[in-house]
């Protein structure tokens, strides 16, 4: 690739990717709900969270993808969101902080450094927010702390094959094979890690290119 054109292009898609701002932001965003909504679902549905629990979602975006939890979650539950974009944790508040009686905090912050009390949380999940962590290990550690006994975190992912498919990928993403999450939480003490694999969500044209479309998701007790 030698297009400074394009290069720039990808570049700001890059960015815009990991953290969302203005009108191309908001775009992003909708984009991405349509793209991640199966993974997201299933990220879900491995949490198993029900009614009254606290659970807390690592880079929700606009929020649209969560409603259908929050509102499971109900009145006595606690909805929690760790979002860097301060545009993305705007718009997450509009969607979600009056649908349901569960009560939702949305905190515009890091992930790796927010301030949780220890062993207060049910669950923790995200989707494709690792490809944004340079230290995966300094935030399976804070989500380790946060849960309380025998709570779950779940992560979904892509494949870092159909990721590094992807044109924009090289400009900031830290791609990582599902395995190296695994051991990355076997080592820090997560027990009932698994790693479920779906490939069924067929391939997806993105700025010209067929690209297969998969998930890794990724769970683990504390």
């Amino acid at each position: 690739m030698s297009d400074p054109t394009e290069i720039a292009n990808l570049q700001a898609m890059a960015a815009q990717l990991a953290h969302p701002s203005g009108e191309a932001g908001t775009a992003i965003a909708a984009n991405m709900n349509v793209a991640n909504a199966r993974l997201a679902e299933r990220a879900i549905a491995a949490l198993a969270a029900v009614p009254g629990q606290s659970v807390v979602e690592i880079g929700p975006g606009n929020g649209r993808l969560s409603m259908d939890l929050v509102r499971r979650l109900g009145e006595g539950g606690r909805y929690t969101a760790m979002e860097l974009s301060p545009d993305m944790a705007r718009e997450c508040r509009a969607n979600l902080g009056e649908l349901s009686a569960c009560a939702v905090n949305i905190i515009n912050t890091d992930c790796r450094t927010a301030a949780l009390i220890p062993e207060s949380v049910d669950a923790i999940f995200g989707t494709n927010f690792v490809y944004f962590l340079d230290d995966l290990t300094q935030f399976l550690q804070s989500a380790y702390r946060w849960l309380k006994p025998g709570a779950r975190l779940v992560i979904g992912i892509r494949s870092k094959t159909a990721m590094a498919a992807l044109p924009f990928t090289p400009f900031g993403f830290r791609l990582r094979e599902a395995s190296e999450i695994v051991a990355a939480m076997a080592a820090l003490g997560w027990r009932e890690i698994r790693d479920e694999y779906h490939d069924d969500e067929g391939e997806r044209e993105i700025n010209g290119l067929v690209v297969k479309v998969d998930a890794h998701i990724i769970s683990g007790n504390k």
